[in-house]
């Protein structure tokens, strides 16, 4: 296991690699390396190690002997550009988060299957927005989206740049009362324990447009539902905010829609956690349109806390 030293120390991809540890995704793109940063950031105020994965693109079908020859070429370079990639990393944490334990591992693609298998036992995975390799490229796109949806543990989506210590700004959560919300309030007060910063606890209710003298919205009491939906809110967070007395929390409550709400939000957060609810890791359940809108426009890390009923 690599301690934050610059070694060339090699591979470990044993299928317990990821058991217990915060797990990120790396490719050769910047955004892939500000998830890096992330998550050693978050790895040393945990104290957890941290395991680094890289995953290689899926080959084609090659059948023609000059195709082979192509091949085992094309194979080579993915691997001395992995080994590069891994050898960036190891410089960078032992740089920059000295003292964070971390292995490393190249894996084989497809990438949302790999990335899945490494992180089954692990407490987080993080990836990057966007990328120029096999993960950060398509993010926001198929396999961002199945990793959210199928992953057991938490994921965060770095967007925005690197954060680091004395970032004041603070944790944002949308609230819901759901069991997936309940995922993510848990989370994000844990959060802002780790960082030393307030929370922001948005619930989002009712229509978002004008209401017109004709709407049928009109016969609705929307006092009496503006009290139920603050009811919620306060709810939500009662328990966790006894469990962390150490962070302030500020509410916010408001008719509009949950994703154009998170999305200002975000513009002021360094973490916006969301939950999204889920089923099986052998379906193709697509995220919820909150998360996806966060996914493709947060201006900060998203953090998905999938909930996936019994």
């Amino acid at each position: 296991m690599d301690t934050g030293t610059d070694s060339d120390a090699g591979e470990d991809t044993t299928d317990d690699a990821g058991r217990g540890a915060i797990v990120v995704g790396v490719d050769e793109s910047e955004a892939a390396f500000d998830a890096l940063h992330w998550a050693a950031g978050g790895a040393r105020r945990r104290r957890m190690p941290l395991h680094v994965a890289h995953v290689l693109p899926t080959p084609g079908v090659y059948l023609s002997e000059a195709a082979v020859l192509i091949q085992a070429q094309f194979t080579e370079q993915l691997d001395e550009a992995a080994h590069r990639v891994l050898a960036r990393a190891r410089q960078e944490l032992g740089a920059v988060h000295p003292g964070v334990e971390f292995t490393t591992g190249i894996y084989p693609g497809p990438p949302s299957a790999a990335l899945l298998d490494v992180a089954d036992e692990a407490e987080l995975l993080v990836l990057g927005a966007t990328g120029a390799g096999t993960i950060g490229a398509a993010l926001v796109g198929s396999t961002g989206q199945r990793v959210a949806n199928h992953a057991r543990c938490p994921v965060v989506v770095c967007r925005g740049g690197r954060t680091g210590r004395g970032d004041a700004r603070p944790v944002v959560v949308g609230v819901d009362g759901s069991e997936a919300s309940t995922r993510a309030v848990r989370a994000a007060f844990a959060f802002a324990a780790l960082f030393g910063v307030p929370l922001v606890a948005v619930h989002a209710w009712g229509p978002d447009r004008p209401i017109d003298r004709y709407s049928a919205f009109r016969l609705v009491d929307w006092p009496r539902v503006e009290a139920e939906e603050r009811a919620v809110l306060s709810e939500s967070l009662a328990g966790f905010a006894t469990d962390h007395p150490e962070v302030e929390v500020v509410s916010h409550l408001e008719r509009r829609s949950p994703g154009k709400l998170l999305l200002e939000h975000s513009e002021q957060a360094q973490l916006v956690v969301v939950g999204s609810r889920g089923r099986s890791r052998l379906t193709g359940v697509v995220l919820g349109s909150t998360s996806q809108n966060l996914l493709h426009h947060a201006s900060c890390p998203i953090m998905i806390c999938r909930f996936s009923p019994p």
